[in-house]
């Protein structure tokens, strides 16, 4: 069940992508997947309460509020890093945070980590790369993007290993909410950098914003919740990362029902790179299973 919850999270995320993709097309902003998508997470994730048994332990308040404000950061950082360099580049980087999140539990929080684990994340990292390095595209801003898209991975990663070692002592479904509440926070306070005008989008806009930021939030709902309660945030990140094959898969098959053009425009050698990728994320997640 720990490896079922990332890998439906996986597939939700990959589908979610897209129609943010078609969200964007119709005229919304990063804004919208930013400070509007994290307040409706807030909102999304605020009946969990519901299922917790234990009080709120509010003398550990503090603990929630920082994993909300590494979750930001992460965001915000992504939004740098999209705006500075191309997508094709900056995406690829985030699947560090596979093996970020291995560094962060064992040398920080001292989780241990079996030998598999640590294999399992740097093929998982490798296979990440390859499936995106036929769209690095460096360019006059590369190191900057770089230093920005390994930061927001770095970012999330802590916010994991956060999840990991608090939640359990605070009440996973305390936890959570908490830390996305501060989340929206975190997010509105954003919003002088984007501008009020960049809240506008145009109404057929509307439908793909709200349908992306609930599958974001059901998505986030069961990978922080996998972490929270079996506390591996390691292997949870490793099939998480299988979010990459689920999006190829979702772009060939139903593409062409959001207007994805991506299945006609990468040619053999791409696919090729993709599918070796493919292969040691596949790998990964067979030594995630069998640990």
């Amino acid at each position: 069940m720990d490896l079922l919850l990332p890998l439906l999270a996986a597939i939700v995320f990959a589908f979610g992508s897209m129609v943010f993709k078609r969200a964007y097309d119709e005229g919304a902003g990063v804004v919208h997947a930013v400070v509007v998508n994290n307040v409706l997470l807030a909102i999304l994730f605020m009946p969990l309460f519901a299922f917790e048994s234990h009080p709120v332990p509010w003398s550990q308040w503090p603990l929630p509020v920082l994993t909300g404000a590494a979750f930001a950061a992460g965001h915000l950082l992504n939004v740098l890093s999209l705006r500075v360099g191309d997508v094709s580049m900056a995406t690829p980087l985030l699947g560090a945070k596979v093996i970020f999140v291995a560094l962060l539990a064992r040398l920080v929080f001292g989780w241990p980590l079996a030998t598999t684990q640590w294999i399992a994340a740097a093929l998982t990292t490798a296979g990440v790369f390859l499936m995106g390095v036929t769209d690095f595209k460096p360019g006059r801003r590369a190191g900057l993007t770089t230093v920005l898209a390994l930061g927001c991975a770095a970012a999330f990663s802590l916010t994991d290993v956060m999840i990991q070692s608090w939640a359990d002592g605070f009440g996973v479904f305390n936890f959570l909410p908490f830390q996305f509440a501060a989340l929206a926070i975190f997010s509105v306070g954003m919003l002088p950098f984007f501008g009020l005008r960049s809240l506008r989008a145009p109404r057929k806009a509307w439908q793909w914003i709200f349908a992306a930021a609930a599958l974001s939030g059901l998505q986030a709902i069961l990978v922080t919740t996998a972490i929270g309660i079996w506390r591996d945030a390691a292997t949870v990140n490793v099939v998480y990362a299988t979010r990459g094959l689920w999006s190829i898969t979702f772009v060939w098959c139903v593409g062409h029902w959001l207007k994805n053009t991506e299945r006609h425009t990468a040619g053999s050698r791409a696919m090729g790179f993709r599918s070796v990728g493919a292969v040691l994320i596949l790998v990964s997640v067979a030594l995630a299973v069998k640990r």
